[in-house]
């Protein structure tokens, strides 16, 4: 019985082991609209091509944006709030990464992209496979470093005293390691941008919208000063995620084989309903055939009181 395991998987195991069988096993959870997946899957192209000194950058995460746009109205039905929403992430991802690109320019200079979405499978036995997807390699002045970039609503003290001990940074840097041993990460950069707060104001009757230039400037002065106490920006650089490689090993084998009895019992599961149906299925055959007998010999029966009379 094979299985194929991920981090978000893993999370959903651990988070409650009923939102797994739902959702992973009986596959009742149907995809849905989500914004928040949207923006952060543009922003990560967007800044990859930054990483990767593409001078069109802005143009190719614009392009992806569209991209993301045209798929979610077809897949979607959308209200005009929603559209709106996302027709103003454009300008919303747009800002977020000239920003991050002015703010960074001298550490964008010291970095050089080695691949972006890099991918990887390990065997953990017992045919149970995890797979791994990391945002960025990068290396810094000779040092390989697994980047992990995130975009929140708020960067406050409890989010950045769990970065050390996320799961999927853990899962990605010891794993990574394990299957490429000889191209080991040597550090993590957690990379964290905060949404904007504001948006492009619509106008009224006797105002006219805001221009899509004025509110870009608008966008650079927030984030430069965003009127609150939170930073829009946080970097993190640590040797080692503070959750050890046996710590994830013995967690996702343990996990693992949890997942598995799951499974077991869905398949028996499955078996005992067929079964039943086969079973269902004879019964009826049977009670068919024993009418069908009872009607030939009461045919029979008229035939012969028919004959004799």
């Amino acid at each position: 019985m094979s299985l194929h395991m991920s981090v978000s998987s893993t999370q959903d195991f651990l988070t409650c082991r009923r939102l797994y069988y739902y959702k992973r096993i009986k596959k009742y959870e149907k995809t849905s609209y989500n914004l928040p997946f949207i923006v952060g899957r543009v922003v990560h192209e967007g800044l990859a091509a930054v990483l990767a000194k593409n001078p069109k950058a802005i143009e190719f995460m614009t392009a992806v944006y569209k991209k993301e746009r045209k798929a979610a109205i077809d897949a979607y039905t959308l209200s005009p709030e929603q559209i709106e929403e996302l027709d103003m992430q454009e300008f919303t991802t747009k800002g977020m990464l000239l920003a991050y690109r002015t703010k960074y320019a001298k550490m964008i200079a010291d970095m050089k992209l080695l691949g972006s979405e890099v991918e990887g499978a390990i065997d953990l036995g017992n045919d149970v496979t995890f797979v791994l997807k990391l945002d960025n390699i990068v290396k810094v002045r000779n040092k390989k470093i697994l980047h992990e970039l995130k975009t929140t609503k708020q960067i406050t003290p409890d989010y950045v005293k769990r970065i050390q001990t996320d799961l999927q940074t853990a899962a990605y840097f010891h794993f990574h390691n394990i299957i490429f041993e000889n191209e080991k990460i040597e550090e993590v950069m957690y990379d964290v941008i905060r949404k904007p707060s504001i948006r492009r104001k619509k106008g009224s009757k006797n105002i006219p919208p805001e221009s899509k230039e004025a509110f870009m400037q608008r966008l650079q002065e927030w984030y430069q000063k965003p009127g609150d106490m939170d930073s829009v920006f946080h970097i993190e650089r640590f040797k080692t995620p503070g959750i050890t490689e046996d710590a994830i090993i013995n967690t996702v084998v343990k996990v693992s084989e949890e997942m598995l009895r799951s499974k077991e019992k869905e398949d028996i599961t499955k078996i005992l309903i067929s079964v039943i149906h086969i079973l269902v299925m004879f019964v009826r055959c049977m009670h068919c055939a024993i009418r069908e007998e009872k009607r030939r010999k009461i045919y029979y029966y008229i035939l012969f009181v028919r004959a004799i009379m």
